[in-house]
């Protein structure tokens, strides 16, 4: 099993519509099969800071729902709507989870 971390960084003055938009882009991959994301908002580092996990099976899994992700419009559209709020591209971690 795995772990998917994406951390975004807001444009100042932006947080508070990303992190609405992040919450509804979780919704939306819940409504189209996918485990929703974890949303974390930091209290530390940069302001308005968020980060989002994701568990997967395997990375085959998660290689997979990529391509399902990009071809589910009501998903597609809520990141269209996020990107232009980051101060730069979302980071993404991979964790094998151990336990």
């Amino acid at each position: 099993m795995i772990a998917v971390r994406r951390t975004y960084l807001p444009k100042p003055g932006t947080g508070g519509k990303l992190a609405a938009l992040v919450k509804q882009a979780g919704e939306a991959m819940s409504a189209a099969g996918f485990e929703k994301p974890i949303v974390y908002r930091a209290w530390h580092g940069a302001h308005g800071m968020l980060q989002t996990e994701q568990r997967w099976n395997s990375i085959a899994d998660y290689e997979a729902s990529r391509d399902a992700v990009r071809n589910t419009p009501g998903i597609t559209s809520i990141f269209d709507q996020i990107y232009p709020l980051l101060a730069e591209t979302h980071n993404t971690e991979i964790f094998q989870i151990t336990d």
